[in-house]
């Protein structure tokens, strides 16, 4: 019996990697990487431990957040007449990765994208991590300034939804504390290692994880994914005299709509609460 050849369209193919684990990784992307002209990737180094796994040998260019357009123009040609691929060092392409310039470039010029799914991390750890998974946000690093942390966890803590975030190992500590702080002591899951032998993952509360880092219970080491139970208000907390006076000195410098909008940010709270709210307040200006 003859087998029938697939033939694939020229342009960019985003190919999920293995998040730890090398055998996790789909027979159809393998296929995608060898019959690829080149491959786009983060660390060479990184990459040629799976590229040798599976006998792949293929040209290599590294693709970083501050170089995408260089590299579009560089590949130009190269997207219009074979496949180009896209990996990151591990899980999917774009997801806290560079890519998204590279694939709106592309966009842009009408070239073929598409995407070869596969293992994410996002995902694993909110399978493993006990919390509902029928609605979450995730909202990508903690940001490392610390203003900007708290900035992202302010705006968060009152959702109703599961919320996900990464970590480094050396600011995993201060960003649990600084969780602690605004969310208060939450259920938390800290999931780290995972698909490898020593994966593990920390089904506790935010005081517990603390604890268990402080007394050395808890090897912080690598890339940690974090995740929060959503609030369990439903995400509409008290509009406190500290929230109004904020809304009252920003309805004198913006509309009604862009003050809510700019305190619902900051805060997390109901833009509809918000906003009822607000109009009291204007309407009772003299």
């Amino acid at each position: 019996m003859i087998k029938k050849q697939i033939s694939y369209k020229n342009g960019l193919y985003l190919v999920s990697t293995p998040i730890g684990n090398l055998q996790d990784i789909s027979l159809r992307a393998i296929e995608i990487l060898k019959k690829s002209k080149l491959i786009l990737c983060e660390n060479r180094l990184h990459c040629l431990k799976l590229l040798n796994k599976y006998d792949i040998k293929k040209k290599l260019i590294s693709i970083h957040d501050y170089n995408e357009k260089e590299v579009f123009e560089k590949i130009f040609s190269d997207l219009n007449d074979s496949l180009v691929c896209l990996i990151t060092d591990s899980g999917s392409p774009l997801i806290s990765d560079p890519g998204y310039r590279l694939v709106n470039c592309c966009i842009k010029k009408n070239i073929y994208v598409t995407s070869i799914p596969g293992a994410s991390a996002v995902i694993a750890s909110l399978q493993l991590s006990g919390m509902p998974s029928n609605k979450f946000t995730f909202n990508g690093f903690i940001p490392k300034k610390l203003q900007q942390a708290k900035d992202l966890l302010i705006s968060t803590k009152n959702n109703s939804e599961t919320q996900i975030f990464f970590s480094s190992s050396h600011r995993l500590k201060q960003n649990i504390d600084l969780i602690q702080k605004i969310y208060g002591n939450r259920k938390m899951a800290v999931l780290k290692e995972l698909t490898k032998i020593n994966e593990e993952a920390v089904r506790t509360d935010v005081g517990d994880m603390l604890e268990r880092i402080n007394q050395k219970k808890f090897t912080v080491r690598g890339e940690f994914v974090i995740i929060l139970s959503g609030d369990e208000g439903g995400g509409v907390a008290e509009i406190n005299s500290d929230i109004l006076k904020i809304l009252s000195i920003l309805l004198k410098k913006f509309s009604l709509t862009d003050a809510v909008r700019i305190v619902h940010k900051l805060t997390g709270l109901s833009k509809k609460e918000l906003y009822e709210r607000a109009l009291s307040e204007k309407n009772n200006d003299p």
